[in-house]
């Protein structure tokens, strides 16, 4: 794991005796609690110190004394007591607590996760402790000798602290099944078998954790009494997925009823670090890898999940060797449990007393020693979806690395599907080999697991060593705040799916050329000065999106898309239902309308769409546009969009006069929403040649008084399409100058320019391609000098919008590829790679 490695050295206090905690009683406000039963009352003492702890004896704790399991409670001077029948001989030995001792085999079961309590108290049922008395009275005091250790860990920073894990570095065990000598008293550190050498405090309590005081708090963590010769390692995680590692020297002795303090600690995590789940708060003791039983909140597959503000429950339920990782809950939704199946809820406060309340999606998650499963380990009838909260940390997008541990079930038969939820996939690499995520060769990837616009890698079953811990690495460019990431079995149903996942980690790997050393300019639709230096000015990116998509305010955003381009469907029986939803999306997702693109005709539609058409079919087509135009006024648009004509390159009276008439009558309109229509070049017909587009745009804006101009929305595309054809030797920067500042709205792509048929591709800019798919404007040169341009000669201050479409260029592992892929992640990947660094290069040459 790639950690935050401290060198702390360690103070070792002056000895103070455990039992000191500060006071036998309950906390300031406990009301009496007599114990139930018994002729005889002990009263549990523990030796005075003065360390400055105290003992907590709150939530019920039972001791055995005699053999017989007794609720503590306390008189009322606050002192725990506890009943206890009558002994014929006098003698009254204490085991605590009771459910940690085991009488079959002599033995104490130390808990692998522990919990804090207010004020600066140890919970008593986190250290085992043994006692005997003689008496032939009613009643009698009982010293308790602890059979533990404690560590103190001083911490300050600014964070809410979710857990602390203390591990023996050298693999010792820290908690687990100890036996214990009752004559000595002590118990032995040994390593059987099911034992860990790891113990955690869980601080994550109703999910808001635990913020250290200004001048540090301290938490304490008891362990068992041991030389720790290769010394500690202490782990925190905080309640916003952030660690930090520190490592502790040897030699560090930890001596029973003995207190070590540790060195003051800062919490800081790396600023690199985006992401970290460990899982430390979810820690139970079985080890499924191995197959050996553990210690748990309960054994079988399905036990209910108890909801309490306190955090991890005691954790003294042996498991069965034939239940290993037993599953402690399921739930098909963590964030809103379903209502159809009780059985598959749990509490809410369940989860946020484990710190993962907001965990977007687990379904079928079972909680294991120190991670979270997928699908039923019992019948193996579902799969698990893992899918991680959103990357918050990110901001601007950057190139991140995501790190995870998988172990894969005995006899799985489905594979494990990886990848980014919004990002785009870079590389591989498991257990150091590199995985080949060429989706020309790759046969380890797919596209077809949550469809085309995200690449997965598969981690194969038969690749990967069930019941081991495998670890993977993964890379992928354009990680943002609104980048998550998912796992999941490939196959649903009836077949062995069940996995786990640990030390999951996203750390930023590197940030784009641009980022620190550019100026973000804000769109507007207002014209720049003339003379302005451009050189390290940066155009927000943005997209041609579906209107009913989800995805277009959601995800963009975290792109730096706060503008968005929607496209208005062709249906008009679906405006009313995809505007209300547009209205939603944008108010919950705070991004803006800079461009609505209306619709357009096709081969087949009525000629009622073509501005350029004459007489009745040009007045059928401003009545179209009008209703378009007045039903996304609620959306507030700073431009909406039109074609100067018709796919069909029709013959038979279209026109640039009827253009520009159409284009006045249509900002008339647009007026009334306070926008400007953009009309948009087309590859070939009327308005295709930038002169004759700009002509009919400056009559259409001296035919009347416009309180918006008309401007021209200009594809790239389409442009080099007609110049290839038409007009050999021109390139899209010569069209753009000729537009010069009537320019109000962009669409970037590229194509392959004319090759016998108009073949309008949409490619990302720069694409390679395969079965001869190229960006000819890319293999120009021109994207950069084509940015300058825009800036500085037609002082454009817009968005810089792509619309792409998604390219297949044929089958690999049995399934389509593409490698054109329009989402709104690779296309800021593409803009912040290699369309804005070649403006930046062009500028840098000026």
């Amino acid at each position: 794991m790639l950690a935050i490695r401290h060198t702390v050295c360690v103070l070792l206090v002056l000895p103070l005796l455990l039992g000191g905690c500060g006071g036998d009683g309950a906390d300031d406000g406990d009301k009496p609690r007599p114990p139930a039963g018994g002729g005889v009352i002990l009263r549990l003492k523990v030796a005075a110190g003065e360390s400055g702890m105290r003992w907590d004896w709150s939530g019920e704790p039972r001791a055995l004394v005699n053999g017989v399991a007794r609720t503590v409670g306390f008189d009322a001077d606050g002192v725990p007591v506890v009943g206890a029948d009558v002994s014929a001989d006098g003698l009254y030995t204490v085991h605590f607590p009771a459910d940690a001792y085991s009488r079959a085999k002599r033995a104490f079961v130390l808990p692998p996760a522990q919990f804090p309590v207010s004020g600066g108290s140890l919970q008593a049922a986190a250290c085992p402790m043994y006692g005997t008395v003689r008496t032939t009275g009613d009643a009698a005091d009982v010293t308790l000798s602890p059979l533990c250790g404690v560590v103190r860990i001083p911490l300050a920073g600014d964070a809410h602290i979710a857990s602390v894990r203390v591990e023996d570095r050298s693999g010792g065990a820290v908690s687990g099944l100890f036996p214990f000598d009752p004559a000595t008293p002590e118990i032995v550190r040994n390593g059987n078998s099911g034992n860990l050498p790891w113990v955690v405090l869980d601080c994550a309590g109703t999910g808001g954790g635990v913020r250290p005081a200004a001048s540090g708090t301290e938490f304490c963590v008891a362990v068992p009494a041991g030389d720790y010769a290769s010394g500690l390692s202490v782990r925190v995680t905080d309640c916003a997925h952030r660690s930090a590692t520190w490592d502790i020297p040897g030699p560090c002795a930890v001596a029973a009823g003995w207190v070590k303090t540790l060195a003051p600690l800062n919490y800081a995590p790396g600023e690199d670090l985006l992401f970290a789940e460990h899982f430390d708060n979810c820690v139970w003791g079985c080890d499924y890898a191995a197959e050996t039983g553990g210690y748990g909140v309960g054994a079988g597959s399905s036990v209910p999940s108890p909801a309490t503000s306190a955090g991890t429950e005691a954790a003294y339920v042996a498991k069965g060797a034939g239940t290993p990782g037993s599953a402690l809950f399921e739930t098909s939704d963590y964030n809103s449990a379903p209502a159809a199946s009780a059985t598959l809820a749990v509490r809410r406060d369940y989860l946020r007393n484990r710190g993962l309340y907001d965990w977007q999606r687990l379904f079928y998650a079972a909680e294991y020693r120190g991670c979270l499963c997928g699908g039923d380990v019992g019948g193996y009838g579902n799969r698990g979806i893992l899918v991680t909260p959103r990357m918050a940390a990110a901001g601007e997008p950057c190139c991140a690395e995501l790190s995870f541990r998988i172990c894969l079930e005995r006899g799985m038969e489905s594979d494990v599907a990886c990848m980014a939820e919004s990002g785009v996939l870079l590389g591989c690499e498991v257990d150091g080999m590199p995985v080949d995520v060429d989706v020309a060769t790759g046969t380890d990837i797919s596209q077809s697991v949550q469809g085309v616009t995200r690449t997965a890698v598969l981690l194969r079953a038969a690749k990967l060593t069930s019941g081991v811990w495998h670890q993977v690495r993964m890379s992928f460019g354009a990680v943002a705040a609104g980048s998550a990431f998912r796992f999941m079995p490939t196959v649903i149903r009836d077949v062995k799916n069940c996995f786990w996942i640990d030390d999951v980690e996203v750390r930023r790997t590197g940030r784009y050329t641009h980022a620190g050393d550019c100026v973000t300019v804000e769109p507007t639709t207002e014209r720049a000065a003339a003379g302005e230096d451009v050189s390290r000015l940066r155009l927000r990116p943005s997209a041609v999106l579906s209107m009913a998509n989800e995805t277009t305010y959601t995800v963009t955003p975290g792109y730096g898309m706060t503008w968005i381009c929607p496209s208005l469907s062709s249906d008009e029986s679906v405006w009313t239902r995809d505007i209300a939803f547009a209205e939603k999306q944008l108010a919950a997702n705070g991004c803006k309308v800079w461009c609505i693109h209306l619709p357009y005709g096709s081969t087949t539609a009525a000629r009622n769409r073509d501005l350029c058409a004459a007489g009745a079919d040009r007045a059928a087509s401003v009545a179209f546009f009008t209703r378009a135009i007045r039903a996304v006024a609620p959306l507030k648009p700073k431009n909406v969009l039109v074609h100067c004509n018709q796919t069909l390159a029709f013959g038979d009276g279209s026109s640039a006069a009827s253009l520009a008439l159409s284009l006045h009558e249509l900002q008339t309109v647009v007026d009334e929403i306070g926008a400007h229509v953009c009309v948009e070049n087309m590859s070939y017909g009327v308005g295709a040649d930038a002169a004759v587009l700009a002509a009919a745009v400056d009559e259409a804006n001296a035919l009347g008084s416009h309180r918006h101009e008309v401007r021209i929305a200009f594809d790239t595309g389409h442009a080099n399409l007609y110049l290839t054809r038409e007009q050999p030797g021109k390139t899209v920067v010569d069209w753009l100058r000729t537009a010069g500042a009537r320019i109000g709205q962009l669409h970037i792509h590229g194509n392959r320019g004319w090759n016998g048929r108009i073949d309008d591709d949409h490619l990302m800019p720069g694409y390679a391609g395969r079965l001869g798919y190229a960006d000819a404007i890319g293999r120009a040169g021109l994207w950069g000098e084509f940015y300058h341009t825009l800036l500085a000669e037609c002082r454009y201050r817009g968005p810089f919008t792509y619309e792409i479409s998604t390219r297949t260029f044929g089958t690999v592992a049995g399934e389509e590829r593409s490698d054109n892929v329009s989402a709104p992640w690779t296309i800021a990947h593409n803009y912040d790679t290699y369309l804005y660094p070649a403006f930046r290069e062009y500028a840098n040459r000026k």
